[in-house]
């Protein structure tokens, strides 16, 4: 009951945070326009890579330009929802540690973990990306000929919710190291860089980087095996991992974000 109790809080919580973000978001509303627009561009250069590809007319490994689109559009979706609810949090984390911002979280009665980095949400990037990532995947699903059963919608979106999970873990672990550093910004840019690797199916890489991929910074579980699953691209241990890998990356970066907070120092100390 008291696990139950903590969830509902922790989920009220965050609906304030949304609707907090939302109305300082309405009070500046060319912001909210501009970054409309700035994913709209990034997104028609997406669909650049599937006019592309339905020009050349060729598989890639085996995968068709229809099925190539269910990727892609995969991608599109969760990096916006990777900017929108996670990347604004994960690059602020330093300044939060750097000016002192932090200690002010320290003292609230919630999570500093959760207020540290969730608590800001700009709704114009996910918006933009989960629509036209959605038309992606709807188009590409019904052009590859893709049986519509509750199977293959269930693990489907089950796959993708559980990918914004673990995209969560992966990427907050390199900003922990802001507790030891005074800018964690290269560090993270490497790291985001290989978000990048997510736009084309994995098994168009090599197969030492599709194991870093899926095992050391496992990305491609991220939004390749939703896909991947009702294309039958997957093994039943490929399966096992994308349900454990949220959990292992979660326990990582958890443990990891308690070492540092029990040795972080007051900045004004």
């Amino acid at each position: 009951m008291d696990l139950l109790r903590n969830i509902k809080r922790y989920l009220i919580l965050y609906w304030i945070f949304v609707k907090n973000c939302v109305i300082s978001q309405m009070e500046y509303r060319i912001n909210f326009y501009i970054s409309c627009l700035i994913q709209l561009a990034f997104m028609g250069i997406k669909v650049t890579y599937v006019i592309v590809l339905y020009n050349a007319g060729v598989a890639i490994n085996g995968v068709t330009p229809d099925q190539m689109m269910i990727f892609i559009g995969t991608y599109s979706a969760l990096s916006g929802v990777f900017v929108s609810l996670f990347l604004i949090n994960f690059s602020s984390l330093s300044h939060q540690i750097r000016t002192g911002e932090l200690d002010m979280l320290i003292v609230k009665p919630v999570s500093l973990q959760f207020m540290a980095t969730l608590r800001r949400i700009d709704l114009g990037f996910a918006l933009v990306s989960v629509t036209t990532g959605g038309a992606m995947i709807i188009i590409g699903w019904m052009r590859a000929g893709i049986a519509v059963n509750f199977i293959n919608v269930a693990v489907f979106i089950g796959f993708t919710i559980w990918g914004i999970f673990l995209t969560y873990s992966v990427f907050l672990i390199p900003n922990i190291f802001a507790f030891w550093i005074i800018s964690t910004r290269g560090l993270s840019q490497v790291v985001n860089q290989m978000w990048d690797f997510n736009n084309m199916p994995m098994i168009i890489y090599t197969n030492i980087i599709r194991t870093i991929g899926l095992f050391v910074i496992p990305i491609f579980v991220i939004t390749n095996f939703g896909a991947m699953f009702i294309l039958d691209m997957m093994n039943p241990w490929l399966i096992l991992w994308g349900i454990l890998a949220p959990i292992v990356f979660f326990f990582i970066s958890r443990s990891f974000w308690n070492f540092a907070v029990k040795r972080y120092c007051s900045a004004s100390s």
